[in-house]
């Protein structure tokens, strides 16, 4: 996952697959505030996008997913810490890309 981000850091279309989110420390992820459709936020989606690769180098950061087959993630510190950090979504072909459908017969 982390190449897939790191593949995206210069695509025009990144914007549109990878979803960031702004939370408060003490907000539930039900909180969350998409930064993608401001028009205003460029800078901020692009501060969080560099955050982002940060955070996955960062061993103190751990990497959570929202449900088993969802493309939502977050970090914390640890798996008992109540504080969700940077949360972040693929839609699109990146998400069937990670989630390919399966066909059943």
């Amino acid at each position: 996952m982390k190449d897939l981000i790191v593949k995206y850091v210069t695509k025009s279309t990144r914007k549109k697959l990878i979803m960031l989110y702004a939370i408060k420390p003490a907000q539930s992820l039900s909180e969350k505030i998409l930064i993608n459709t401001d028009k205003n936020a460029e800078a901020f989606y692009d501060l969080t996008y560099d955050l982002l690769l940060n955070y996955l180098d960062d061993t103190r950061k751990k990497l959570f997913r929202k449900k088993h087959n969802e493309p939502f993630y977050y970090f914390k510190t640890t798996t008992k810490s109540k504080y969700i950090e940077l949360p972040f979504e693929f839609t699109g072909k990146l998400k069937q890309y990670l989630f390919p459908l399966k066909i059943e017969k």
